[in-house]
């Protein structure tokens, strides 16, 4: 179970959001909080993935926080496509900026680099292909060579119950 302070109160904040959004929790799922440059760093640099599906194709639920980027990647096998939801969206791929907002749809292609952030805050919906760990190549040394744990805490379905069981009280 989540026992660090920074996680819980970012995954607080995260879900406050998807909660203001009018959207409804998923009872099942995992969860991925990616804090690339280090936990405290997080309200900077990361994003909370609540992953819903993985099978041969994936839905996973992106909440970001106010000022929150995600770092220059791309993926060798899996295609992806982001739309947003709720809030403001921005996405740089190959170089070219896009600005997205509630009803927007955007496309990346296998071996697209892509980074994407948020000025006010932002959930989307990523539908993939199957995501396959080890698939995010990542353009920054430093992070490159970050194990997972080094660059993500990750909630099992047990966790992310027991959260879930908390918050709706």
């Amino acid at each position: 179970m989540l026992n660090d302070k920074t996680l819980i109160e970012y995954l607080n904040d995260s879900l406050t959001i998807f909660k203001k959004g009018g959207f409804v929790l998923p009872k099942i799922a995992t969860a991925n909080i990616y804090h690339h440059r280090g936990k405290n760093f997080l309200r900077e640099t990361g994003a909370l993935f609540i992953n819903v599906v993985n099978r041969e194709y994936c839905k996973s639920y992106v909440v970001m926080l106010a000022g929150q980027v995600y770092p220059n990647h791309y993926h060798i096998q899996k295609a992806e496509s982001c739309y947003i939801l709720y809030g403001d969206f921005f996405i740089d791929l190959d170089g070219k900026t896009l600005n997205l907002s509630a009803g927007e749809l955007v496309n990346i292609d296998r071996r697209q680099s892509h980074s994407f952030g948020t000025k006010g805050g932002v959930i989307f919906e990523e539908i993939s292909t199957t995501y396959v760990p080890n698939d995010s190549i990542y353009l920054d040394e430093k992070i490159k060579n970050a194990s997972y744990a080094e660059r993500r805490t990750t909630l099992t379905e047990k966790d992310w119950s027991e959260i879930i069981s908390k918050w709706n009280r």
